[in-house]
């Protein structure tokens, strides 16, 4: 005979469910708030650091760190505030021209270079007054005036970082704008405007130092040109007119209307990018225009107050007094962050970095 018997479940005491309940309770607690404090970033205030320098102390970014000039001494720092190096000048009252490979001081006819490890390149005692200075990878141009009783000659010289002469470019009577390097340093350029004629001329000259010759000579008689870029073998001519680009020397010249505005930030990179804002804007811009030679070219309305824009990586950073806007770099808004101060300026730095000015005082912050 078939019994069905019913037996009754064990039941697991109160007690220990409202135990094992809490524990799991206190897990799950517990890993949340692991999960957040390790997820969570910096505030923007957080990530701030004041610079051991003023906004009225000489400052360059050279690779990844920072010089400051305080009288004949240099300081070079690194992000986190460390020094790295020390080195004292022969003189104070320098002009300085510095880039990721090179620092020139200039100053009472002579120019002093150093290399990015504090090390002393050369010095040059130069005949005549030093009007400025120009450094490229592995040289530097120095650009000198002579004041004679009856003529004032002057000349760009080209030296290299055993401060041997390769080039001496007699530039007398000529109105130089700016002067500069290609990438490589192969190439020298000269920007000078000449106004003998009726109508005045923007002109570009290339110079190739090895060979003592001149490789090229462009002029635009429509416009002056108040820049000039050499980026990965094109050269970039700023006007009031047009961005104008040239190439190779049978390329064809390629001509951006610019007419109405004025470049405010320029991000080097083999597809270029150029930040235009309107012209007679004096203090703040309320729209900025980015254009690629390449093709593209965007238009931003910007926030109220926006007095500095420049181009990231891969975003456009724009910088009212107390606030900071992230855009893509196709220029979709991003986010707005509150600065922890109102500020007055703002200049690149190390990779990623930004120095802010406020007052009297610098800090370093880095792009979120």
């Amino acid at each position: 005979m078939y019994v069905n018997k019913k037996t009754k479940k064990k039941r697991m005491p109160r007690k220990t469910i409202f135990f094992l309940g809490a524990v799991i309770l206190v897990t799950v607690v517990l890993i949340t708030g692991l999960i957040v404090i390790l997820t969570a970033g910096k505030s923007l205030e957080d990530t701030i650091v004041d610079m051991p320098f003023g906004s009225a102390s000489s400052h360059y970014t050279v690779g990844q760190n920072i010089i400051f000039v305080d009288q004949e001494l240099l300081t070079c720092i690194s992000p986190s505030l460390s020094t790295v190096w020390k080195l004292r000048l022969f003189s104070g009252g320098l002009r300085f021209t510095a880039n990721n490979d090179i620092i020139a001081a200039a100053g009472q006819g002579v120019i002093q270079v150093i290399n990015t490890q504090g090390q002393h390149q050369f010095s040059t005692q130069l005949d005549g007054d030093i009007e400025s200075s120009r450094v490229g990878k592995d040289v530097v141009a120095v650009y000198i005036k002579q004041h004679l009783d009856d003529k004032t000659p002057s000349y760009i010289i080209v030296f290299n970082l055993s401060g041997e002469q390769l080039f001496l470019l007699d530039v007398t009577d000529r109105y130089v704008l700016d002067y500069g390097f290609d990438e490589m340093s192969d190439a020298l350029y000269v920007l000078e405007l000449d106004a003998s004629g009726s109508v005045p001329i923007s002109r570009i000259l290339t110079y190739k130092p090895e060979t003592q010759s001149m490789t090229m000579i462009k002029e635009l008689k429509d416009q002056l040109v108040s820049a000039v870029y050499w980026i990965d073998d094109h050269i970039y001519a700023i006007g009031t007119t047009y961005l104008t680009v040239y190439g190779s020397v049978n390329s064809e010249v390629q001509e951006i209307m610019t007419y109405g505005w004025m470049l405010e930030d320029v991000y080097e990179t083999d597809d270029p990018k150029f930040i235009f804002v309107p012209n007679g804007s004096t203090q703040t811009f309320d729209i900025a225009r980015i254009v690629r030679t390449s093709g593209s070219e965007i238009k931003i309305n910007l926030p109220p107050g926006v007095f500095k824009i420049l181009h990231g990586v891969e975003k456009i950073y724009c910088f009212a007094n107390e606030k900071l806007f992230v855009y893509t770099g196709e220029g979709k808004y991003l986010r707005t962050y509150d600065l922890p101060y109102a500020i007055d300026g703002v200049e690149r730095a190390v990779d990623d970095h930004v120095l802010l000015k406020h007052g009297e005082f610098i800090s370093l912050m880095p792009l979120p």
